[in-house]
């Protein structure tokens, strides 16, 4: 779909919106295919480290992708971008066909080794494949609810700062983004930071004897803490006199803050899908990220009609994601337990 971006808006916005949808249709299936694989072949001890692994790789394809598309536009023009973009995906599936694998079964590993890895061996896959999914188990289980009110309000947040901090800059700073690259880069390169530091200090706190319900809930404690605090003094710092306003560096330094915060949460929520079931860790994620998607979803149209309205930066993001980082941390505290789920 990146591929034919071009073609579909030389047809119409319309055809170019919906080559997007899919896209983004495309893109909801990685997350659960990749917290499949790392409950299937990563022990626990090292799960935290997996996945912040995995949000680095995502957040340093952002940093790439915002360094290397100025150029390729510069040099040969905009269609170029998804042509380009689009084929290095191709060539990635390509590879992920040949060499990508499920289970530990399938690398050729012995049979007594397979039955004893994370992922249970073929045979929990074949089980699985015949089996029902007890989908009123899974969907009644309140830690999983837990992890689903966290995720959405932890998202609430992060794609409201995501979409908006350029405008935000722009509108209310005065910054020209244009040729200032390193404004949107260094928020991504300190949240690669956090996520790696995240990974390692939980699986140390584990291996050191916490409880994994802790050290799930420690970390994203923090993913909410940090975030939290951050916005809402970039709130505050909008309501005051324009003669008692700091200098425009340290909104800029909150937020920087505040977005690397947040990746806490790749040892706090992203590990608990895997924690819950290995058997349907990509169900529970699924279900859990189908929830943070509508929360991008939800933040975004809220913020553009108070924006539209008027109304303060502070009104429209930075206060309402502080609330929601509080409801999703009273839920995820009160709610989740990382004990395996017998469904």
């Amino acid at each position: 779909m990146t591929v034919v971006a071009p073609f579909a808006a030389s047809i119409s916005t319309e055809c170019f919106i919906a080559s997007r949808v899919l896209v983004g249709i495309g893109e909801g299936l990685a997350p659960a295919a990749g917290i499949n694989i790392v409950a299937n072949w990563v022990p626990e001890a090292e799960r935290s480290r997996a996945i912040a692994t995995l949000g680095s790789g995502k957040n340093s394809g952002s940093i790439l992708g915002l360094l290397i598309a100025p150029v390729v536009i510069t040099s040969v023009g905009w269609p170029a971008m998804f042509y380009s973009f689009g084929i290095l995906g191709l060539v990635w599936a390509a590879v992920w066909a040949v060499f990508g694998k499920d289970y530990v079964a399938d690398d050729g590993l012995s049979a007594a080794a397979s039955e004893s890895s994370a992922a249970g061996g073929r045979e929990e896959a074949t089980t699985e494949e015949e089996a029902p999914i007890p989908w009123k188990q899974i969907l009644s289980s309140a830690p999983l609810w837990g992890v689903i009110v966290a995720h959405f309000c932890h998202d609430w947040g992060m794609y409201a700062l995501l979409t908006w901090t350029p405008t935000y800059l722009n509108q209310s700073l005065g910054f020209d983004l244009q040729g200032s690259s390193e404004i949107t880069v260094i928020p991504s390169v300190l949240a690669i930071a956090t996520a790696l530091l995240a990974g390692t200090v939980a699986d140390r706190l584990r291996d050191e004897g916490w409880e994994l319900t802790a050290v799930r809930k420690t970390m994203q404690s923090l993913a909410f803490a940090v975030p939290a605090l951050c916005l809402g003094l970039v709130g505050a710092l909008g309501s005051l006199p324009e003669a008692e306003s700091p200098s425009r560096i340290v909104p800029i330094v909150l937020l920087t803050l505040g977005i690397a915060g947040g990746s806490f949460s790749l040892a706090g929520l992203y590990s608990s899908h895997a924690d819950l079931s290995t058997k349907y860790s990509g169900i529970v994620n699924g279900v859990s990220t189908t929830f943070g998607a509508l929360a991008g979803v939800c933040s975004n149209a809220y913020a553009g009609q108070v924006l539209a309205r008027g109304d303060s930066w502070a009104q429209a993001i930075f206060m309402p994601s502080v609330v929601c980082y509080f409801v999703g941390w009273a839920a995820y505290v009160a709610l989740y337990d990382a004990t395996p789920r017998d469904w």
